[in-house]
């Protein structure tokens, strides 16, 4: 008799939350710095060996019309890592195999921004800017969040010389 009373008030706190109303972002024509919405899906992918990590998440943008997503979750493994480090103009390429410690980011059809994380057999960690070359090794397993009521967009910024971030 018990369970059936929490069962039956777990089941009316359900069915009062499926009808609360979800926010709406609200919609900006002026760039932003900052902006708040919601997550519209979760999209997971398995890359296999040899894929190009960059030129995959940009082509898949692309091809998909994203406007505004970002790395949830990665697990897998590179043969070759490049990256630009901080404060660098060119990218070094790394031989592997490594294990992705992390890869997070911006991803749109205008532009990503990746920064990866790798270690290698003597568990050696190194991170930087993804670049084009970074090749999986045996998989590379994506978590990507694609959001709703925005849009990314890379823009020059004076203050920083570099394209960066603003968020329609």
């Amino acid at each position: 008799m018990k369970n059936n009373i929490y069962i039956g008030i777990l089941s009316i706190t359900l069915a009062a939350c499926q009808t609360l109303p979800l926010a709406t972002p609200k919609k900006s024509t002026e760039p932003s710095l900052t902006a708040s919405g919601g997550l519209d899906h979760v999209e997971i992918i398995r890359l296999l060996p040899t894929e190009d990590v960059r030129i995959f998440l940009e082509r898949w943008a692309i091809k998909n019309s994203v406007k505004a997503a970002s790395i949830l979750s990665a697990v897998g493994s590179l043969k070759t890592a490049v990256l630009r480090f901080a404060d660098q103009h060119n990218a070094k390429t790394l031989t592997g195999p490594f294990e992705i410690v992390s890869l997070t980011g911006t991803v749109a059809a205008s532009g990503v921004h990746l920064h990866l994380s790798v270690s290698d057999k003597t568990g050696q960690t190194v991170g930087g800017h993804l670049t084009e070359g970074s090749l999986v090794y045996t998989t590379l397993e994506l978590v990507i969040g694609v959001y709703r009521g925005m849009e990314f967009v890379r823009r020059p910024d004076e203050r920083t010389g570099f394209s960066e971030l603003y968020i329609f």
